[in-house]
């Protein structure tokens, strides 16, 4: 019998519905042969009442191993690559791929409440978190100002939270996306920039009064464009 099993080949290729059910899956606590088999279901895509696809994985799983079949999807096993975010139904936009038009301090606040979610599993700085990433307008995004966020939060508590880990897995991919653009401005082993004191804002701070203008303005600054002026003031600290 021949079968044709095609899977996505990356996380930005998941469907919201596939990545919602992987997001879950990721944070059950679940190892093993059992974590491989179920996401190897939700990479399929099977619905319930498609019995002819289901006999078909049926066979295939008798006649290949588990442990085989998961290097057709060893992306799941690698550094998160996620940098789509999830569309959600309350009337407010995801950022661009990448988090191309966030400024340096929404980053700033995100990053701040990653850490916290990563450190405590407190749902809250989920909620938090996508509070701060998505925005009334699509583009360009409204004003950020971090003052507004407990009455902004009242619009996500009611998210589900299967959404809320999409969001965070989907910021964390971009962030590992903006380490490996920047590496010099994420020190691997330091972690300078993420766990200090002050986390990043530590660092808006200390760019302030150069080639963005005062604190105010260097923080409404693009994250990528601040990243790149934060490079170029390392590697001429460094050659200087």
């Amino acid at each position: 019998m021949k079968i044709n099993i095609v899977i996505p080949a990356s996380w930005n290729e998941l469907s919201d519905s596939q990545f919602k059910e992987l997001a879950k899956l990721s944070y059950s606590g679940k190892t093993g042969n059992y974590f491989d088999l179920q996401c190897f279901k939700i990479l399929l895509n099977i619905r319930w009442y498609q019995f002819s696809r289901r006999m078909h994985v049926k066979f295939v799983l008798s006649q290949i191993s588990i442990k085989t079949l998961k290097k057709t999807f060893d992306f799941v096993y690698k550094a998160n690559d996620r940098t789509i975010f999830p569309k959600i139904s309350n009337g407010y936009f995801p950022p661009l791929d990448k988090i191309t038009n966030l400024t340096a301090e929404e980053f700033s606040v995100a990053d701040d409440l990653h850490i916290k979610w990563r450190t405590t599993q407190d749902k809250e700085y989920l909620i938090y978190l996508a509070a701060v990433l998505y925005s009334k307008k699509k583009q360009p995004r409204e004003p950020f100002d971090k003052n507004n966020l407990p009455d902004k939060i009242k619009h996500f508590k009611k998210l589900p939270i299967a959404v809320l880990l999409c969001i965070e897995l989907a910021y964390f991919g971009c962030k590992n996306h903006l380490v490996k653009r920047f590496p010099k401005a994420f020190p691997k082993g330091t972690k300078k920039v993420s766990n200090s004191k002050y986390g990043f804002g530590k660092v808006i701070l200390q760019m302030a009064g150069g080639k963005f203008g005062n604190h105010e303005q260097t923080k409404s600054t693009n994250i990528y464009t601040f990243l790149e002026e934060f490079t170029e003031n390392l590697n001429s600290a460094k050659n200087g």
